[in-house]
């Protein structure tokens, strides 16, 4: 007795395709979380003659063994200094005088993160499941 199965072959590639897909998917989600991040913290970060500001950036999403990262941050020499301790007591900057924020103020990042951090499940669990919906 032989039993065939009508869209079977089709099934097995949906299967097999499936994860790649939505791994993909979920890598923008991802990505996209970090350029939102990464910009509303630019709108605090504060600006002096602009290199702190302008190194801001967010790196491509990398998988390995089954985890996915999105790697953000600043990319000067002081970035550290400016968000972690500015105080009356710091350096000056480059032109001689002391950093002052025009905006939100030290962890400028951190508090850009934390806002963030709010619904950050569910929104992935949405792009996720969008991505599964678009497949079916």
């Amino acid at each position: 007795m032989t039993i065939e199965w009508e869209g079977l072959d089709k099934f097995q590639k949906f299967l097999r395709d499936t994860p790649k897909v939505v791994l993909k998917d979920v890598e923008a989600a991802l990505f996209q979380e970090g350029e939102n991040i990464m910009g509303k913290s630019k709108m605090e970060t504060p600006v002096d003659l602009g290199p702190l500001h302008a190194s801001g950036h967010v790196k491509d999403p990398k998988t390995k063994r089954g985890k996915t990262e999105v790697i953000w941050g600043y990319g000067t020499k002081y970035a550290v200094a400016v968000h972690e301790t500015p105080s009356k007591h710091d350096p000056p900057s480059w032109v001689g005088k002391t950093i002052t924020f025009n905006v939100g103020g030290p962890k400028f990042l951190e508090k850009a993160m934390k806002k963030a951090a709010k619904g950050f499940g569910g929104r992935m669990m949405k792009k996720a499941l969008r991505s599964l919906r678009e497949r079916t």
